[in-house]
């Protein structure tokens, strides 16, 4: 883990989440609400379909410390903050992770660095 960057947890009812802090600032720039006894990253490629690549204006793109595990919720929330105009995919995409699709939601994934994320937005067409 970088110097600038610390672990933080925070005990709760229910667990306790880590939080990522930038030590020069103090800000935070991710949490993860999953409880964890340590925190590893990945590196992994996004792939964006149909109207993701729209939004987005990419079709892939290397992420590199996407934390691991990570709900798919908290994913989610990791590429709105990288590219807000998926918000009005909201709803409506699923991930495919290693070729199996995973719903946004609470269902915990472990990435590992090479892995690819599929955004898969409703297709139409024929």
């Amino acid at each position: 883990m970088s110097t600038a960057v610390k672990r933080q947890r925070r005990r709760s009812g229910t667990g306790s989440d880590v939080q990522l802090v930038n030590r020069r600032s103090g800000g935070s720039f991710f949490k993860c609400s999953e409880s964890t006894d340590f925190f590893m990253t990945a590196q992994v490629c996004v792939l964006y379909f149909a109207k993701s690549v729209e939004l987005t204006g990419v079709k892939e793109e290397e992420i590199v410390a996407v934390p691991t595990p990570i709900s798919s919720r908290d994913l989610w929330s990791l590429l709105l903050q990288r590219h807000p105009r998926l918000l009005l995919l909201q709803d409506q995409v699923v991930f495919a992770v290693r070729h199996q699709y995973v719903a946004i939601g609470d269902q915990v994934v472990t990435l590992g660095d090479g892995d690819e994320v599929a955004v898969v937005p409703p297709l139409s067409g024929g």
